[in-house]
């Protein structure tokens, strides 16, 4: 892993900061949920109060107490458990069976018979039967002092009424719903429902004449529908609250056949038709009381002591939370800082007594959004996610530069290490040497350690020119010494060691002018004179004097067929030549063929080429086979050598703008050193 990327890494553990800032803004959003939770439990204790004793207010009449007990069953109505003609279970067994306790809807149903429009709450509904065969369900509602009521028969042989016929003859009456209510005065009243057909239904009340005729009136003030379902019939109607008083109900006339007797049952009297519910209904002031302490954000709800909504004023729209104005990152950080599934609003709770504090008339809901400490919440984690997210981009930034910095720095470094070898020597000045950090101070020991390896290397450059030059003058007395011993009268035993002798001072003679060679070629290359010539006849006669001077190789040539004309010095290119026949001589056996090769890859450029079958080079001296003093020949060999002939050929090719390489023969069995020229 790079240096950059390490502090990189290192740079986004500021991240952790935002990371503690949500953290605290949860921890700061739950203190100020709790003291808002405390304020709301207040002002609905409040309001709760201004509502204690207020009968009059909660209900049109006042209910039933809790712990009275019902009025008896009759055998023509029951309340049970069992599904209704839709399905669900029905609502559970309450104090008062037959009390009708509407709900209070927010919209007002369309009258046509059908029920997507009401509330879904399997709750609401109330449930009754006769036996399994006799049973329906209700469900009731109040919007702007208007009663609505839903009816939902379950009945195997829905019959009609006869059309055409008097309401009153007994031999048209077919399937009959009857309303039974009383007034604002406590006086009871009946009407029914009765219909030829799907649609809408008009209820009808019947009345006495003068003479104790009986006729059917209508009533206009009661509007409905009644439409068939596939296990029974369904009657959607609606009357204003202001003909109905404290009671309330419903029988249902079920008729096998037209003109059949009945099977009554429902929540009226089967004898009279009189209410044994009560129509529990808020008072309509009680909205208006409630409008009074509504603010946005804000929804009062009363209850019911058993949780059915009388009245409710309802604001949570109005809320600045719910509206798209929030600012974008608000909405933003909002994301991380909201845990799954919480709920925006609080809710508070506080119930309604009686004058005398004893009895619960009701319970008041009061529902609050979240508006007020999400927006201190939000202020406050806005400005401090803000700000360490721009810290946190600040100084990873700031570490990405540094990190790039200093790379930079050690990839000069690196560079400079790299090229501190040269062929010329080594390169003793180094970058960052004036940094007063701990890289410069790495910079100035590689530049000190540079300066001395210097000084040695110079030193052994000059060390065999020295060595030649000391050796030089024993070595002719020696020789000179030899030939005079040769000229004397010595015996025959002697002879012997004049002849070891004068082959130790040959050797040391040969040794001399090798040490000398390098030096020999730099400064020839130092004072060569630059000429144009042709290489193609140069290499010809020069592999043909190889012939004769190592007839136990063979020689062949692979030579362009015209001119390859050249800009340099022809004797450093024989003597170049002479260095790799040699090499390849020695590293050959007797009678293999060595083959000397031009190419002209491009119009700028020559290759010679010298391929020779032998060793193969190992891997790890292919990069080091040019320097100088360096030599990698089998240790049985007597001759002397420093590894100095294929330096001095890499200094003749460089002389000529080229360079030296080698590489291992296709198939193994051998080494290809190629020259490349510029021409």
């Amino acid at each position: 892993m790079s240096l950059r990327l390490k502090l990189l890494l290192l740079g986004l553990a500021t991240l952790v900061l935002p990371w503690a800032g949500c953290n605290y803004a949860r921890e700061m959003e739950s203190a100020l949920r709790e003291g808002e939770q405390s304020s709301l439990q207040a002002v609905s204790q409040t309001i709760a109060a201004s509502l204690q004793g207020r009968t009059d207010l909660l209900y049109r009449e006042a209910p039933r107490p809790p712990d009275a007990p019902p009025e008896a069953l009759t055998p023509s109505a029951t309340q049970s458990e069992a599904p209704g003609p839709s399905g669900p279970a029905a609502a559970p067994l309450h104090a008062d069976p037959y009390d009708l306790k509407p709900l209070a809807l927010t919209a007002a149903p369309l009258l046509d018979g059908y029920s997507e429009d009401w509330p879904h709450d399997p709750a609401a509904w109330a449930y009754f039967s006769k036996d399994e065969h006799h049973r329906f369900r209700l469900l009731s509602g109040v919007y702007e002092r208007m009663l609505y009521v839903l009816l939902e028969v379950h009945d195997e042989h829905p019959v009609f009424d006869a059309p055409g016929f008097n309401t009153l003859d007994p031999a048209s009456f077919g399937d009959r719903v009857w309303i039974g209510y009383q007034d604002l005065q406590g006086e009871e009243h009946q009407l029914f429902l009765a219909a030829t057909g799907p649609g809408s239904v008009t209820a009808r009340r019947v009345a006495s004449g003068e003479y104790g005729q009986q006729s059917a009136q209508l009533e206009p003030r009661v509007r409905g529908a009644w439409q068939p379902t596939k296990d029974g019939y369904r009657i959607e109607l609606r009357m204003p609250l202001s003909m109905l008083g404290g009671g309330f109900g419903v029988l249902v006339d079920d008729r096998d056949a037209r003109g059949a007797e009945p099977v009554s049952y429902g929540t009226l009297r089967v004898d009279d038709l009189r209410t044994e519910g009560r129509l529990v209904v808020a008072a309509p002031e009680l909205s208006t009381y409630l409008a009074q302490f509504m603010q946005p954000g804000l929804k009062l709800a009363v209850l019911t002591p058993a949780g059915r909504v009388l009245a409710r004023a309802d604001a949570l729209a109005q809320s600045p939370l719910l509206s798209p104005e929030a600012p974008l990152l608000a909405r933003l950080y909002r994301r991380f800082v909201d845990r799954p599934g919480e709920r925006q609003l609080i809710e508070s709770l506080a119930p309604i007594y009686d004058r005398d504090h004893r009895e619960v008339i009701g319970r008041l809901e009061v529902t609050q959004t979240a508006d007020r400490w999400i927006r201190l919440r939000d202020h406050a984690l806005t400005r401090m996610l803000n700000f360490t997210l721009v810290s946190s981009a600040v100084v990873v930034t700031a570490m990405f530069a540094f990190a790039a910095w200093l790379a930079l720095r050690l990839a000069r470094l690196r560079r400079a290490s790299e090229s501190a070898l040269t062929r010329s020597g080594l390169v003793t000045s180094f970058p960052e040497t004036e940094a007063r950090d701990e890289l410069g101070d790495v910079a100035r020991g590689f530049s000190t350690l540079l300066s001395r390896l210097n000084e040695y290397t110079s030193y052994l450059r000059t060390l065999a020119g020295k060595l030649a030059h000391e050796i030089r003058t024993p070595l002719t007395i020696v020789r000179s010494s030899l030939d005079n011993l040769e000229a004397e009268q010595v015996p025959e035993s002697a002879r012997t060691y004049l002849a070891r002798a004068r082959q130790g001072s040959d050797r040391l003679n040969a040794i001399l002018v090798a040490m000398g060679a390098a030096t020999r070629v730099e400064e020839a290359i130092g004072s060569a004179e630059r000429v144009s010539f042709d290489l193609v006849p140069l290499l010809g006669s020069a592999v043909g004097a190889y012939r004769s001077a190592f007839p136990g190789r063979t020689f062949d040539t692979e030579l362009a067929a015209g001119p390859v004309t050249l800009n340099g010095a022809p004797d450093l290119i024989v003597q170049m030549l002479d260095k790799l026949i040699d090499n390849a001589v020695d590293f050959s056996s007797p009678g293999a063929r060595i083959t000397v090769r031009l190419l002209l890859p491009s119009p700028h450029s020559a290759v010679i080429e010298v391929d020779n079958r032998g060793p193969p080079l190992p891997l790890h001296v292919e990069g080091r086979l040019f320097e100088s003093l360096w030599q990698s020949r089998p240790g049985g060999d007597s001759r002397p050598h420093f590894g100095l002939g294929l330096y001095i050929v890499r200094l003749i090719a460089e002389f000529h703008g080229g360079e030296a390489t080698a590489v291992n023969l296709s198939d193994g069995a051998g080494v290809r050193i190629a020259v490349r020229l510029a021409r």
